[in-house]
C-alpha cells in the first residue's frame, strides 16, 4: 500500500471518528441527566448538526478540498456553539445565584444548583466536542497532504491525411550564374574534372499525344577553393650609415733632414 492510499484511509477514518465523538457528546449528557431537570439538553442539537457535517465530509472529501474544508468549518462552529451553551449554565448560576435545595421553596429569579448528572454531562460534552474538533482537523490535514493525481492517459495521436508527393515539373533546368571574379585575382583552375553528363533518353511518343523529351542537364563543374591573397612581406626599416671618423693630421718630424746644398 502506497503513501497516498494510507493518507486517504486516515482522512476517511478521522472524519468518521470525529462524527462518532460528536454523536457521543450529544447523547451522553441527555442520558446522564435523565429523570430530573436537564438544562444542558439544548446542546444536543448543535452536536448532531456537527455530526452530520463530519459524516458528509467523510463521504464527499474526494470531491475536492474546498468542499471538505467548508463541511469541517460548519462542524467546528456547531461544536463550539454547543460547548458554549453548556458552559453558560454554571456561569449563569454563579452570577445570579442559586436557592436552597429542595424541599425549600426557590425565590423568583433563582434556580436550583446543578445536579451530579448535569455536571457529568457537561464534562463529557465539552470533552467529546474538543476531541471531535481535533480529530477532524487531523483528517483535514491529511487531506491537504495528499497530492492530486495527474492524468496518466496517453496523449491523443493526430493522424494526418496522406498527401501524394508533388511531381517534378518537366521544365528545363536553368544554369546557375557563375560568381563574378575580381579583376585582380586570377581565376583558379578547376581541381576536379567535370562529370560526364548523363544521357537522357527520349520519351517515346504516345499514341494519343505529342512526343515529350527531357533536355539533358548541363554538367556542373566543381571548382576548388579560391586562393587567398598573400600579404606582402614587411619592409625592414633602413639603418642609418655610421658617421665617418675625422681624419687625423700627420705628426711633425722631430729631426728634419739637412739641406744637401749647404
Amino acid at each position: 500500500m502506497d503513501a497516498t492510499s494510507q493518507r486517504e484511509l486516515r482522512v476517511l477514518w478521522s472524519f468518521w471518528i470525529a462524527c462518532g465523538l460528536a454523536v457521543t457528546g450529544a447523547i451522553l449528557p441527555l442520558l446522564l441527566a435523565a429523570g430530573g431537570t436537564n438544562r444542558i439538553a439544548g446542546a444536543a442539537i448543535p452536536f448532531l448538526v456537527a455530526a452530520m457535517a463530519l459524516a458528509a465530509a467523510a463521504l464527499l472529501y474526494s470531491q475536492g478540498r474546498p468542499l471538505a474544508t467548508a463541511l469541517y468549518f460548519i462542524a467546528g462552529l456547531a461544536l463550539v456553539y454547543g460547548m458554549l451553551s453548556m458552559i453558560a449554565v454554571p456561569l449563569r448560576l454563579a452570577v445570579i445565584g442559586t436557592c436552597d435545595p429542595a424541599p425549600a421553596v426557590c425565590a423568583a429569579g433563582f434556580e436550583q444548583p446543578m445536579s451530579a448528572g448535569e455536571d457529568s454531562g457537561l464534562a463529557i460534552g465539552v470533552a467529546m466536542g474538543t476531541l471531535a474538533i481535533l480529530v477532524g482537523f487531523f483528517g483535514l490535514l491529511m487531506l491537504y497532504r495528499i497530492r492530486p493525481q495527474t492524468s496518466t492517459a496517453p496523449p491523443t495521436r493526430i493522424v494526418k491525411p496522406w498527401v501524394p508527393p508533388a511531381t517534378e515539373s518537366a521544365a528545363p533546368a536553368v544554369a546557375e550564374p557563375e560568381p563574378a571574379h575580381s579583376a585582380t585575382e586570377p581565376e583558379p583552375a578547376p581541381t576536379v574534372a567535370a562529370e560526364p553528363a548523363a544521357e537522357t533518353p527520349m520519351v517515346a511518343a504516345a499514341d494519343s499525344g505529342p512526343a515529350a523529351s527531357k533536355p539533358a542537364r548541363k554538367p556542373r563543374v566543381r571548382r576548388g577553393p579560391k586562393p587567398q591573397a598573400e600579404l606582402a612581406a614587411p619592409v625592414e626599416p633602413l639603418e642609418l650609415a655610421a658617421p665617418e671618423e675625422p681624419l687625423e693630421l700627420p705628426a711633425p718630424e722631430a729631426n728634419p733632414d739637412p739641406d744637401p746644398a749647404s
